[in-house]
């Protein structure tokens, strides 16, 4: 995990103080340690907020989350297999509402569930993992209904072995379900 910026930052004039306030004290400049030993507290408690503040942040939900962009499931893997670098500068790290055709739900050994949309006559499709808190909405979602999806894109799998290739959204929460 990297740490963020502002830390860095913060990390870093914590450093130049600390080297001042020894730079101080060997010049005899008592009069001034005072204040950049105040100072360096001050930076060390921001910095202690900031990264408490980082390691208690949750991820949003996408149910509540407005969507950066709207696209259909099939524009959306098109735009990936035209060109995906342009299309990574689109939408990797937006959130996007997608809707399409439900071409099955996939439940793994832990009961995470991934739906996945898309033409059945294709092999490409748009792989949703649902969020754990929205997993029941995908439950009750069957094979070639219709269904809109909201979620964080992530990026977008090739497809190497003529498997298929994958448009990948994750933290999904289904937004409509719609019977075929």
């Amino acid at each position: 995990m990297s740490i963020p910026l502002p830390l860095k930052v913060i990390a870093g004039v914590v450093i130049v103080l600390i080297i001042l306030l020894i730079f101080l004290i060997k010049k005899k400049r008592r009069n001034l340690v005072l204040p950049v030993l105040i100072l360096t507290g001050l930076f060390i408690a921001y910095g202690m907020w900031k990264g408490l503040e980082e390691y208690n942040r949750t991820n949003q939900d996408m149910g509540k989350a407005d969507p950066n962009v709207k696209i259909s499931s099939s524009d959306l893997i098109r735009e990936y297999e035209a060109n995906e670098s342009l299309a990574d500068q689109k939408y990797l790290g937006k959130v996007i509402e997608t809707n399409g055709n439900v071409k099955k739900i996939e439940k793994d050994e832990k009961g995470y569930l991934t739906i996945v949309l898309g033409d059945s006559s294709e092999t490409a499709s748009v792989r949703c993992s649902m969020d754990t808190v929205h997993n029941q909405d995908a439950a009750i979602l069957k094979e070639g209904s219709s269904a809109i999806v909201r979620g964080a894109c992530t990026g977008f799998n090739k497809d190497q072995l003529g498997l298929g290739s994958d448009v990948i959204l994750n933290r999904c929460a289904v937004i409509v379900k719609k019977d075929l």
